[in-house]
């Protein structure tokens, strides 16, 4: 596996070997071979100038058509610099550690396998990185992009579950209560050998939705005085599919948000039972909100955000298990 993995990664990159990239774009994907071959298409067509950026792709552990994505991705791009690694450790905790250690370039932008970006994507975060040098970690805004028109029923108090995140349209600091978003998200390499990788007890592993590790792991440095930038120009749509958003889905997506909370506790009962109390006291502020949903008609919302609340509460209840 290793000698493939070393054959892939020259393969893909030879022709800018000569050149250091400014930035990687890390994408770690787990069987989202479509979408991985749309986002791909889109970084084909950015306007930066190619010997500036470097493509990554960690595949961990995908059973669909991915590699065979990868490889026509590399034959059709001979003018960029592109690579693609497998790890074989399942998680995308694990994903990530691994691509800011193959990553080239002193920042690594994490973006999703299925998101579109525009074409001065790249651009724009160079842009940013010149005009901030300093800049340890930044975020940028996710919006969303529904494969399917019938979105109606979900409240606006849980897009960010689908990944929007956004801080408006002006540059800042991220506030203490907020933090940027594995879709979007630039973290120097320097940070990681200061402070640490992501969690590998935390995040999705294969169809396990846990999540958090990017809660964890922004809350560790920001104790370290590493300040979050919100860079509001660096935009991308995050595009979620049908499947996502069945009950089945959405329930073990819900379910994993508890867990990891849970998860993050260990070894902490002081800190369990704060987190049990403000998971009760946001399931009492869903049924507010519900009940405003159920009086302006809208029943299937207000049934969504009563059994998200419910999901996680139980999801953190069962812990590890």
């Amino acid at each position: 596996m290793f000698l493939k993995d070393q054959l892939i990664i020259f393969a893909g990159s030879y022709k800018h070997m000569n050149k250091i990239s400014l930035i990687t774009i890390a994408i770690c994907t787990y069987n989202r071979a479509e979408y991985l071959r749309d986002t791909l298409a889109d970084l084909q067509v950015q306007s930066a100038d190619p010997g500036e950026f470097e493509i990554l792709v960690i595949n961990n552990n995908s059973r669909d058509h991915t590699e065979e994505v990868c490889s026509d991705f590399s034959k059709r791009s001979s003018g960029l610099s592109f690579r693609w690694v497998s790890e074989t450790r399942q998680g995308l905790s694990f994903a990530r550690n691994r691509a800011v250690r193959e990553a080239a370039s002193d920042a690594v932008l994490f973006i999703d396998d299925d998101v579109h970006l525009p074409e001065l994507f790249i651009e724009t975060a160079l842009n940013y990185l010149r005009r901030d040098p300093e800049a340890q970690c930044a975020g940028g805004r996710i919006f969303v992009s529904f494969d399917s028109d019938e979105t109606g029923w979900i409240p606006k108090e849980l897009m960010p579950m689908f990944g929007l995140h956004d801080l408006g349209d002006e540059d800042r600091i991220y506030p203490p209560t907020n933090f940027p978003r594995g879709g979007n998200m630039l973290i120097k390499k320097a940070v990681f050998e200061a402070y640490g990788d992501f969690h590998t007890g935390l995040g999705r592993m294969g169809p396990d939705l846990l999540g958090s590790e990017e809660k964890e792991f922004f809350e560790r440095i920001r104790k370290e005085g590493v300040v979050l930038h919100y860079w509001s120009d660096m935009a991308l749509w995050h595009r979620i599919g049908s499947d996502r958003l069945k009950e089945s889905y959405l329930k073990n997506q819900s379910k994993g948000i508890g867990r990891s909370e849970r998860i993050k506790t260990i070894g902490s009962p002081g800190r369990r039972a704060i987190k049990l109390s403000g998971e009760l006291i946001k399931l009492a502020g869903s049924v507010v909100l519900a009940a405003g949903y159920l009086t302006r008609g809208k029943a299937r919302a207000a049934g969504f955000l009563l059994k998200f609340r419910i999901w996680v509460l139980k999801g953190f209840l069962a812990g590890q298990q």
